[in-house]
């Protein structure tokens, strides 16, 4: 897993990450539509698409 990935914030707004310095990928409160990705610092980021979406993007980056 090296590399940067492009992914979409709830918000609308597009935002890069490295998806070397992700720890781990969550659904987000209950929502199939959302996903929270963890960082090695506890910070998170929620992202839209499931959990299957995401995984796919990050192993992929």
């Amino acid at each position: 897993m090296n590399g940067f990935v492009r992914l979409e914030t709830v918000d609308g707004d597009f935002v890069v990450v490295n998806v070397d310095r992700v720890s781990f990928v969550r659904r987000y409160r209950g929502e199939n539509g959302t996903s929270a990705i963890n960082f090695e610092k506890g910070n998170y980021l929620v992202v839209k698409g499931s959990l299957d979406s995401v995984m796919t993007i990050l192993a992929d980056g």
